[in-house]
């Protein structure tokens, strides 16, 4: 759990922002790594001919953020183990079915502390895709972001800023509307 009320404060505003369009689950565990919050946000979309008995398709869209506090200074191994686990759990969370069409996860590390420049780096180009049953089935998008509250910045590899702006604009006081 977190000790700093600075950081749990921003967390806790944070889970918030998501709530509205994400299903939200605070305090949740992921190998034993204690999570903030995990949201998840489904979407459906389908195309029918004439009535909705004559079904074209339909196509699902994910996204998945596992959200973490670290109180310490972030490591290499931090970043790759936090992938690991991830990984080792994306069955868990992926939908499984020929209509799924992609899965964007974020693992989102939240701290207070000055970030190495080899940490900074690896975030920075840290990009994973998946392919699901050969692309059959979709495919899953791995990021992970740093954000510090304390210095108002994110770093997320440039293809994965699309997912954090509503976090961008929340840290720099802007009126958040997603």
């Amino acid at each position: 759990m977190v000790k700093d009320n600075v950081l749990h404060t921003f967390i806790n505003d944070l889970a918030n922002l998501y709530t509205p369009y994400f299903d939200v689950y605070r305090n949740e565990q992921l190998d034993g790594l204690p999570l903030s919050f995990l949201a998840q946000y489904r979407r459906r979309d389908e195309r029918y001919m004439l009535s909705k008995k004559i079904k074209i398709y339909g196509i699902e869209n994910q996204q998945i953020i596992f959200a973490t506090a670290c109180e310490k200074a972030i490591t290499s191994n931090f970043l790759k183990d936090f992938y690991e686990k991830i990984e080792t759990n994306l069955d868990n969370y992926i939908i499984k079915h020929e209509e799924h069409m992609s899965t964007i996860i974020l693992g989102m590390i939240v701290t207070n502390h000055d970030i190495d420049q080899k940490v900074l780096k690896d975030a920075k180009k840290f990009r994973k895709i998946k392919f699901l049953k050969f692309g059959l089935h979709g495919w899953a998008e791995i990021y992970l972001a740093i954000v510090n509250p304390k210095k108002k910045n994110i770093i997320i590899h440039s293809k994965g800023k699309q997912f954090v702006s509503g976090v961008d604009n929340f840290l720099k006081g802007e009126n958040v509307a997603q």
